[in-house]
């Protein structure tokens, strides 16, 4: 398969990892010295220990990226405590869930720059290759006083690597995974000199069909190119960039499967069972999904005893989604039979710009942070249907007679949309040193919001609008020090998210029969977390523990009105959770066991609008535990790392990944039934249904080998699924993957 010019095939793959771990084992090894060192995070807008700040982050290094191979970033981010992958139904598109909220309610920061998907159903992906990235930190619970709206669930605040510690530098890595065929070759040129630095770094991806214990996927290949560059100048009290990347993807999305094995009535006991569902079975593919951007910004630094930095940061991204949906439905009408076929076609251009201004400021024992941002997002989304639906008859008896089938020309529908959000916000931070050993942080923020549909497209469901708001959040956060390598923390923080505008204006066509309608009178969501933690490091036990609640409200959702969907408010959620990060180095071994684990347990609670047949529109409120998401899930593991007398450095992870059982409560429109004269409760044509996940646990092994100091290499293997479990996450769609092996090796000088 290829894309832009480029080819990569399973002998390319093989060929290319040959060659560079030939090449590695050929070069001289010089000796390796291996450090532990703090873990400076920028979380709140500063450079701090971790030990330091009262919210819950979680940190990847560039080192835990080279030692951990994949194709996808979101991958790496999975033993983080309360992160959950969710790709849906798009093996390339994988996106990051933080406490269980979904992916569009987190926030994207690439260098500071805020990644905006308006027309999406769940949120934005991370849309860049791994090779570019020093640090990622997962901010968890609400950061919205710094970051602004989209912070309700968390912050994936992503730090790119800079120049290099010589003139020139260079790297090269490849990383093969065996359960789509799939390769991805990344490449970087790098260097300082004077203060001036620079990197330009490339990539490519090829991945084929994913293969499961099952059999393989059918078209769920995925592609993508990747490429950045960076120049900046550091003169010690100050610094200046400029920087600008391009990411082109391609995914082919797999095919919903129809329902299996649901039995609704049967006519007489000798009579076949009649299956009459509703469901659609989806086919979904997205020929382009490209982003590019361009940031430049400064820093000043030691400027006043008082005024001790400003930062200016301001930037410019583009993304295209083309997007073709093929649904496949059945339904009915009286005693027909009716299968059709709708083809639908979606085409969004969003221009996004903003910039930051921060300035830091020193007055005693108190450390301030005052700034403002902006960002606003202009769209043209076009979504149109060819206008040719075939129907396929059969009438409503048993034995079934012979299909017949008709194609009817509907008329072509093609509407196009713009739409404008701006988000302006102005923030506030203290952190005040009480005594030696307590700090306390405080902050708070003003949004101002501004939605305006600007062309509706002449569509007679939609009317030009203009939609604005504002909203103060605060946050309360205490760290206490004072017992030797312990710190407890305690955090009270706020979070808000606007409406997005394909919630507000567009709505959508794709995942369905039936199109997703818009709701201009969607109110904000907002919530308040409260978390109590404890940090405990003194060199080999080291732990982090936290527990917190969150309670949102107006959750933005798409419920059923009668036979229609629409984005709506639900009422409310809860969230209660624990999260463990335990690890403890065995002196003199080598070996450091070690677990990451999370409970959650979440509640909903929805008002939505039926209409059962032959009975009035009724609205039903109920609430459920049972939200699609497993109460617990981690992952335990032993980790060993040795440096032999060669100086070789090999390091070894055994591993279990797992997750109980999970069940989802839900009202499904397509399970409204006509049950007159079948015997079966009249209660069933309400349309609430209970899906099922079943708890999972997969054994992987992650092996590690690294040398050289002027020339530094890498080889990495992992054998993940060992015992080719047949399993799915609950939140996705598709199945995971069975037993495979990603490979990967890379140098660097």
């Amino acid at each position: 398969m290829s894309l832009s010019g480029f080819k990569f095939t399973s002998g390319t793959a093989i060929a290319a990892l040959s060659l560079i771990l030939v090449l590695g084992f050929a070069s001289p090894v010089p000796a390796q010295t291996v450090e532990t060192r703090e873990v400076i995070v920028t979380s709140t807008r500063q450079q701090r220990d971790l030990s330091e700040i009262p919210i819950s982050v979680g940190v990847k290094s560039d080192e835990d990226i080279r030692r951990n191979p994949g194709l996808n970033l979101a991958d790496y981010l999975s033993d983080i405590p309360g992160v959950q992958i969710d790709d849906g139904s798009m093996p390339g598109g994988k996106r990051i869930m933080i406490r269980g909220e979904s992916p569009q309610r987190s926030l994207i920061l690439i260098d500071g720059v805020k990644i905006s998907e308006q027309k999406s159903m769940n949120g934005a992906a991370i849309l860049m290759d791994a090779s570019q990235i020093e640090r990622i930190e997962v901010i968890k619970g609400p950061a919205s006083v710094l970051y602004g709206s989209e912070a309700i669930g968390g912050v994936i605040n992503i730090i790119t690597k800079k120049g290099g510690d010589k003139p020139i530098g260079f790297s090269l890595s490849a990383t093969g995974d065996s359960s789509v065929h799939g390769l991805e070759v990344r490449s970087a040129i790098f260097g300082e000199y004077n203060g001036f630095n620079y990197r330009f770094s490339a990539s490519g991806l090829d991945a084929g069909e994913r293969r499961t214990p099952n059999g393989s996927i059918s078209h769920s290949e995925f592609q993508n190119r990747s490429f950045a560059g960076r120049i900046g100048y550091d003169w010690g009290d100050g610094e200046a960039w400029l920087k600008a990347d391009a990411f082109l993807g391609r995914i082919h999305i797999p095919s919903s499967e129809p329902p299996q094995g649901q039995i609704l009535y049967q006519r007489t006991p000798t009579a076949p069972k009649t299956v009459l569902n509703s469901r659609s079975v989806v086919t979904l593919d997205l020929p382009q999904w490209d982003r590019w951007g361009l940031a430049g910004g400064f820093e000043l630094r030691n400027l006043t005893p008082y005024l001790t930095k400003i930062k200016f940061e301001a930037y410019f991204q583009n993304l295209k989604k083309d997007f073709y949906n093929t649904v496949f439905v059945n339904s009915w009408t009286g005693p027909i039979i009716i299968r059709n076929t709708i083809n639908m076609h979606t085409f969004n251009d969003q221009d996004s710009y903003g910039g930051l201004l921060q300035t830091d400021w020193t007055f005693g024992d108190h450390q301030l942070i005052f700034g403002a941002d902006y960002n606003r997002d202009e769209i043209t989304a076009l979504d149109e249907r060819p206008g040719n639906i075939i129907f396929t008859q059969m009438p409503n008896t048993a034995p079934p007679p012979p299909f017949t089938t008709t194609t009817i020309r509907t008329p072509y529908s093609s509407f196009t949309y713009r739409a404008v959000q701006s988000h302006l916000g102005l923030f506030l931070q203290d952190e005040w040193k009480i005594t030696p050993d307590f700090t306390a942080t405080l902050g708070i923020r003003e949004t101002w919001v501004t939605s305006d549909l600007q062309d509706d497209g002449n569509n007679p469901l939609l009317r030009k609008s203009k939609i604005s708001d504002s909203k103060p959040v605060g946050n309360i956060g205490l760290v206490y020090s004072g017992f030797n390598d312990v710190a407890l923390r305690a955090v009270w923080s706020q979070g808000y998210r606007f409406p997005p505008l394909n919630a507000l204006y567009f709505g959508t066509i794709h995942g369905s029969a039936n199109a997703t309608y818009p709701n201009p009178n969607l109110k904000p969501e907002t919530s308040n977390n409260f978390e109590l933690g404890m940090r405990f490091g003194e060199g080999n036990l080291n732990f982090d523990i936290g527990a917190f609640v969150n309670m949102s409200k107006n959750y933005i959702t798409v419920l059923p009105e009668g036979s229609i969907n629409r984005y709506t408010n639900t009422d409310q959620a809860q969230t209660i959770g624990l999260e463990l990060a335990l690890s403890y180095n065995i002196p003199e071994t080598g070996f450091t066991p070690y677990t990451s684990t999370t409970f959650l347990r979440r509640k909903f609670t929805n008002t939505i609008t039926t209409q059962p047949r032959y009975r009035a529109t009724e609205r039903v409120r109920y609430s459920t535990y049972d939200v699609g998401q497993p109460n617990l899930f981690g992952r335990v593991g032993v980790k060993f790392q040795h440096e032999f007398d060669n100086n070789f450095l090999f390091l070894s992870d055994v591993y279990l990944d797992w997750a109980i059982k999970s069940q989802q409560y839900y009202y499904d429109s397509d399970n409204l039934h006509d049950f007159a004269g079948t015997g079966l409760p009249a209660d069933l044509d309400y349309g609430f249904v209970t899906d099922e996940s079943p708890a999972w646990t997969t054994f992987n092994l992650a092996l590690g080998l690294e040398w050289g100091t002027d020339h530094r290499w890498n080889a990495t293997l992992a054998l993940k699924n060992i015992f080719d479990r047949d399993y799915k996450i609950a939140t996705n769609v598709i199945e995971e993957p069975g037993f495979h092996i990603v490979a990967g090796v890379g140098f660097e000088f």
